[in-house]
């Protein structure tokens, strides 16, 4: 019986050490929207700095495309500067210039006073020059 108490006693005085480091483990896994979106947007920049290094038109737009993506993955779980002008960027290069306006004046409605926020939206108002290359699907 004074084993079985002495046992009960120290899990006792344990659990809560257990509960609480059992609690923290198992939460550690959680990110924030924050931490979401930062990981987004990382593979995002990933993309869009492989899809300007690349020579192949067709390998270049599906970069863009899944930059594209990612960026767009990434303000959507935190609205953020820097997610907001690479997205404009992104539908830049990719010809969609309406979206990219879109985009451009999310990142100057957070930054006013930013000058790559603002030379995004100028370019998304520009029309498109005849000689740009065009986008994956002739489009």
């Amino acid at each position: 019986m004074k084993k079985l108490a002495a046992f009960a006693l120290t899990a006792l005085m344990t659990t809560p050490t257990l509960l609480a480091q059992m609690t923290e483990s198992m939460g550690s896994h959680l990110k924030s929207p924050e931490e979401k979106a930062l990981n987004e947007y990382a593979r995002g920049i990933k993309d869009k700095q492989r899809a300007e290094q690349e020579q192949d038109h067709d390998k270049k737009m599906k970069l863009y495309m899944r930059a594209k993506d990612e960026f767009s993955k990434s303000v959507g779980f935190y609205g953020h500067y820097d997610g907001y002008l690479a997205l404009g960027q992104v539908y830049l290069a990719l010809g969609r210039r309406e979206s990219a306006l879109d985009a451009c004046s999310h990142a100057l409605g957070l930054k006013p006073s930013a000058e790559d926020a603002q030379q995004c939206v100028q370019d998304a108002q520009k029309k498109p020059a005849s000689s740009e290359a065009k986008p994956a699907g002739g489009q």
